[in-house]
This record gives C-alpha cells, structure tokens and sequence, in this order.
C-alpha cells in the first residue's frame, strides 16, 4: 500500500502526500457521492413512483420472451431504468430523472459531482462490445449502437465473464474516474456476440434516428430470448372473410414495417381475430381498419402512435381511423367483460 511519504507513482520526483494523494482522495469522494445520489434516485423513483411504474412495466410484459423467472426480473428492472430516464412523468414532459434533479442541484456541494449527475441527462442504454481488458477495473468498449468506443469500470460481480469479445447490456453514465453504469447490468460470454450484432443490425435497418432507445423494451426482449418467438402468419385463422384476412395481412406488414416484437405481432392478430369473430364487419377499405386496430392495440400493448402517422402510413384519413378504433375498443372491451 502506497505510504504518504512515498514517491508519487506518477513519476512526478515528489512525495505522494505533495502530490496526487488530494486529487485521488477527491475523486474517492465524488464516487462515493455519485453513488449516493443514484441510489437515492432510484429509491425516490421506486417509492414515489411506484404506481405509475408498476403500470409501465405491467403494460411491457406483452413483449417479454419466455424466459426463467430470474431473466424476468433482470428485464423489468432495466425497463425501469429506461422509464426512468425516458418516460415523461410530468404534462410538460419532465421526467422522474428530471424531477429528482431539480431537489437535489442546489444540494449538491462539489461542483464536479454536480457536473457529472446532470450530464446523466444523456444516460441511453447500450450494447457494449469489450475489446480489450486494460487493468482489473476498467475496460476498453465499443458502443454497438453509436459505434463510439468507451472505457468504463467493470460492473460488480461481471468479472467472470467480462472480457474481449464479450458484451454488456445496460445504461452507461459518466462517473469520477471512468465511465459506470446505473441500474442493473447483464454481461455475455462472446459466444453471444455475433447472436446480440445480428438483432441490433434488424432495430438498425428501420431508418429511425434513434430506434434503440424507443424501442429498448422490444430490443431488449429480443435480446434475452434464448429461443426467437414464433408467430402465426394470418394463414393460420380461419377468417370469416377474404377482406378480413387481407387486413390481418396488411396489419402485420405495418407492424413489421415499425419492427414491433413478435409478441407484439401475436397479440395483433388474436384481438383482430377476437373481433371480427365476435362482431361482423364489412371492409371496402382493407387499411382503414388495419390503421384502426393498430391504433386500438395502445389499449392493450406498449405502444405509442398517433391518428395522424397511421393516416399516413395505410393512406386512409384520420377521421376513419377514430372511428373504426373506438368501434373495435369497445367490441374487445365488452367481449372480455363477458
């Protein structure tokens, strides 16, 4: 162990007392307060916000794979994290980050360690390819989603399989020293990697300027699923009739198109089917209704999409889609209360 009276290991001639032994004993505490205050961030979000959190989450498990129950609760935690930083808590789109960094700024005493919590404004979870191990804490990465190379800490009880060729899932954020993570981690051994690049690269190809980060519960579902879901194609109804099953067709390829889950896709296909099985509908226009039960299926899923962009997607107006949506919602509704 380094004495005060010792040579500085920088190279400096001077005695470590003169020299880096204050800078590191600084940067000892900013990570100690660091800590603090994710940990506080993420009770005050757990307590607070239980409710609202709960909701979110319930409302993703139509997405999750069928996997162990120990996998399960790996996800849900990350969404967490995820809603954390990225769902809107507040009407003026604040959210439980924002919030809780508004109490605590004129708190914060160290100014570095309030520089380094609001640049975590920025947090965005991310795929980390190690490339290399460049001493027994930290890590040289490559950020698949941004293709940016990082060096971070090693996250906590991931030694084992931390190393080149490996990956690491989770929310990176600035720290004192290097780059941490917040929230919870999952690391893979590099048998998993080409697996991991090959899901990544289909979340790529939509042309979103950020599809990661709005759609990290499907991509982290795809993921953690050992085994890729299967879905029934619209071949595999007996529709009651041919412009029914048309649209089934239809609806399915505009769920693709926005690279939903396959989970997703499932559910699609039983509420329309559930519908039309309940309810006899005439279709002169195919992609009325399927813009009518995608739009409906945020009643039933994790999804966010407006009358507008559906309009313009299956070309059909805005005013159909209100109608024909509210006709199948209260169908379903009332199909499911008997």
């Amino acid at each position: 162990m380094l004495k005060r009276n010792d040579p500085c290991l920088c190279g400096s001639g001077k005695k470590y007392k003169k020299c880096c032994m204050q800078k590191n004993e600084s940067k000892a505490i900013v990570t100690q307060e660091l800590h603090q205050l994710e940990t506080e961030m993420l009770y005050t979000a757990f307590t607070r916000y239980q409710k609202e959190l709960t909701n979110w989450v319930q409302s993703y498990h139509h997405v999750y794979p069928d996997v162990e129950e120990n996998v399960t609760e790996t996800l849900s935690s990350m969404l967490l994290v995820w809603l954390i930083f990225h769902r809107p808590i507040q009407e003026n789109g604040q959210t439980i980050y924002d919030t809780f960094l508004e109490t605590k700024i004129r708190k914060i005493k160290r100014p570095q360690t309030a520089n380094i919590i609001e640049t975590w404004k920025e947090t965005k979870p991310a795929v980390l390819e190690v490339l290399a191990l460049t001493n027994e804490t930290e890590c040289e990465s490559r950020n698949l989603f941004t293709g940016e190379t990082v060096t971070h800490l090693i996250p906590s009880e991931h030694n084992e399989t931390v190393e080149p060729g490996s990956t690491i899932i989770g929310f990176p954020a600035k720290g004192e020293i290097s780059m941490t993570f917040i929230g919870p981690v999952i690391s893979n051994r590099p048998v998993k990697t080409s697996r991991d690049k090959q899901k990544i690269d289909a979340f790529q190809s939509n042309g979103s300027d950020d599809p990661f980060t709005a759609k990290w519960p499907q991509l982290l579902s795809s993921l953690l699923a050992e085994n890729e879901a299967v879905v029934k194609s619209a071949d595999d109804f007996q529709w009651s009739s041919e412009q029914v099953k048309e649209t089934a067709t239809i609806l399915l390829e505009g769920l693709k198109k926005e690279q939903h889950s396959p989970e997703i896709e499932q559910l699609a296909l039983e509420k329309w089917y559930a519908f039309t099985t309940a309810k006899k509908v005439t279709i002169r226009k195919p992609e009325a209704f399927a813009a009518a039960m995608e739009y409906a299926l945020q009643e039933f899923a994790p999804l966010s999409v407006t009358q507008k962009a559906l309009a313009e997607k299956y070309n059909v107006s805005a005013s159909t889609i209100s109608t024909r949506s509210i006709e199948i919602t209260n169908e379903l509704r009332a199909t499911e209360s008997v």
